[in-house]
């Protein structure tokens, strides 16, 4: 199996490796699994953290050192991406050691050939293969004690460097053909009371409608009056329905990543309750306009639309949906005259 080799951020002092959200960037949400697996290391929020706790496993400090023979039979497994063999290479002994003992270079998850990356990200493995002349210097340094001491000299590869610069991940990726669209990313969200965390939507809803009702019953058995009197019985609630059209690539430019099945299925959640042993629990959801809470209540429907117009994924599902949220109020404070009269226009 021919793999391919991502450089990510490892924590150092005050600051966090690169996490599960960035990497769910880069690397379909299906496929996230299996790469943590193949790579020994546990899933959780701060990947990199992970990866981390993992090499401390190795005790890398008491292992010998790679022989020369054992350099030779792993370079002879990375003739086919010309990065990688001049990257393997040139590493330090302590590097090779981390080659050896886990398949990969420090602080790079292994991913399978078969596991789809953005083509910007600056990922080992260029499929290109090791140039002959390169490739018999290589093995010609290895194996000479007297002259190179089974040391390859990095001059060979000046001529033909197959190394791509690498982009390490941050918590800001510059790889996101997205960020150059001004999407409202952090002004429009849900936040669930049952979860206790909120998801934004990239887009705002298509226009709002927004109303009050009073109700009132007639008392029309009262004689020698011109009309009915109105007994006030209640106001309201409140009942907004809020249209969302996605583009599944509005996230990150990458409509594998399933960051808008994510917030579908967040939004489809709530119209259910949890069981903790004989009690249910509901949720109340919030829903935020520019910072500002727009209606709180319970999500009473959730309806998704796929456009019959739309491209075709490479998955082979469509690409643009519409999602409709139907939210009863449940009003966070009693709502009278004079409360309603000091509401802000966002509220």
């Amino acid at each position: 199996m021919r793999l391919q080799y991502l450089p990510i951020n490892l924590p150092t002092g005050n600051s966090v490796g690169t996490s599960l959200v960035e990497l769910a960037n880069l690397i379909s949400s299906r496929d996230i699994d299996s790469v943590l697996n193949l790579n020994n290391i546990t899933r959780s929020h701060d990947i990199g953290k992970s990866l981390l706790d993992f090499y401390k496993t190795l005790n890398i400090d008491s292992c010998d050192n790679v022989t020369y023979q054992e350099k030779g039979s792993i370079l002879n497994t990375l003739t086919s991406d010309s990065d990688v063999f001049e990257t393997a290479a040139l590493l330090n002994e302590t590097e090779w050691k981390f080659l050896k003992l886990t398949g990969s270079f420090y602080g790079m998850l292994k991913i399978p050939e078969t596991v789809r990356l953005l083509s910007v990200v600056g990922v080992l493995g260029n499929k290109d293969h090791v140039k002959k002349d390169i490739y018999n210097k290589s093995f010609m340094m290895l194996n000479d004690e007297k002259t190179y001491d089974h040391k390859i000299d990095p001059s060979i590869f000046n001529s033909y460097d197959g190394k791509r610069g690498s982009q390490i991940l941050t918590s800001t990726p510059t790889n996101n053909p997205m960020q150059w669209f001004k999407l409202p990313w952090g002004k429009i969200s849900l936040y669930s009371s049952l979860s206790g965390k909120s998801m934004d939507f990239p887009v705002y809803p298509d226009g709002l409608k927004d109303g009050v009702q009073a109700n009132y019953e007639t008392m029309s058995d009262i004689l020698y009056q011109y009309e009915p009197w109105q007994v006030y019985h209640s106001s309201g609630p409140r009942s907004n329905t809020f249209s969302f059209k996605m583009h599944r690539d509005m996230w990150s430019g990458n409509h594998l990543d399933g960051k808008c099945n994510e917030l579908i299925r967040f939004c489809e959640a709530n119209c259910y309750p949890d069981y903790k042993g004989a009690s249910v629990q509901t949720s109340t959801v919030t829903l935020y306009l520019v910072g500002k809470p727009y209606i709180t209540g319970v999500m009473t429907s959730v309806d998704v639309s796929w456009d019959s117009d739309s491209p075709i994924g490479q998955d082979g599902f469509y690409l643009v949906c519409q999602l409709d949220l139907t939210i009863t109020e449940v009003a966070s404070e009693p709502l009278s005259y004079n409360t309603v009269m000091n509401k802000g226009l966002i509220s």
